[in-house]
């Protein structure tokens, strides 16, 4: 059950590795894209870190693995409930033919010149 459990989150983590940073390109400006990438990789190496002080702990105690397994779900957590806050990739709705709410998710992260400019470049 354990070994299911983490092959499981193991093959989500790594999906989540490239979506994360392709979704990130979908939506930063060219200026922040490689500072986003960077930052997010940091975030990573930090949650490793974090995760093998929390794994140190907690080892040597009586059912200490099921304190780490539930300290795991925490930013799992928090990421479901924030990636409803998140806006569609633009380009997936112009995919789908839904133009007019791809410009709409641009203007809320780019000047209006810019949404217009970029969702032309989408469609094309």
């Amino acid at each position: 059950q354990l070994f299911v459990g983490r092959f499981v989150s193991g093959m989500a983590i790594g999906l989540l590795s490239a979506v994360i940073v392709l979704y990130q390109s979908e939506l930063a400006p060219a200026s922040m894209r490689g500072a986003l990438s960077t930052l997010y990789q940091l975030g990573i190496t930090f949650g490793i870190l974090l995760a093998a002080f929390i794994d140190q702990l907690e080892v040597d105690h009586d059912e200490g693995w099921r304190v780490v397994m539930g300290v795991i779900c925490l930013p799992a957590a928090a990421l479901l409930v924030g990636m409803v806050c998140l806006p569609r990739s633009p380009r997936w709705l112009v995919q789908k033919g839904r133009r007019k709410e791809a410009l709409k998710v641009l203007l809320t992260i780019r000047s209006d010149e810019e949404a217009v400019k970029e969702e032309e470049e989408i469609f094309q």
